[in-house]
C-alpha cells in the first residue's frame, strides 16, 4: 500500500509541476494576445471561462509557486498595451490576502 500512495504522489507532483509550466508558457502569449489574425479571437463567454480555468489552476497551486505565476502575469498584463486580459485580479487578490496572513501569523 505505500508504494501505492507513492506513486500516487509523485503522480500528483508531476500533475502540479505540468499544471505550472503550462502556465508560465501561456500566460505571456495571452496578456499579449489581442483581436485579430496574430491571435486567436475568443467571445466574451470564452474568456472569462478561460479567466475562470487559469484562476483554478493557480488556486491549486503552493504558495510560492502562485507567487511566480502570479509575478509573471502581473509584469506582462502591465506591459502589455494591446490586452486588458486575462485579467487575474480576483487570483492575486486572493494570493496578497493569504500571503499576508501567512507573514502575520508567523511574525505573531
Amino acid at each position: 500500500m505505500g508504494k501505492d500512495e507513492d506513486g500516487e504522489e509523485s503522480e500528483k507532483q508531476q500533475q502540479m509541476q505540468t499544471k505550472l509550466k503550462m502556465l508560465i508558457s501561456w500566460l505571456p502569449l495571452l496578456c499579449r494576445g489581442s483581436n485579430g489574425t496574430d491571435a486567436p479571437i475568443l467571445s466574451i463567454g470564452e474568456r472569462r471561462e478561460l479567466e475562470l480555468g487559469l484562476e483554478e489552476m493557480i488556486g491549486t497551486l503552493q504558495q510560492d509557486e502562485q507567487e511566480q505565476v502570479l509575478a509573471l502575469w502581473l509584469h506582462n498584463f502591465t506591459y502589455s498595451s494591446l490586452s486588458d486580459w486575462p485579467n487575474l485580479h480576483a487570483s492575486y487578490a486572493r494570493w496578497y490576502s493569504a500571503s499576508r496572513k501567512l507573514l502575520i501569523d508567523r511574525d505573531q
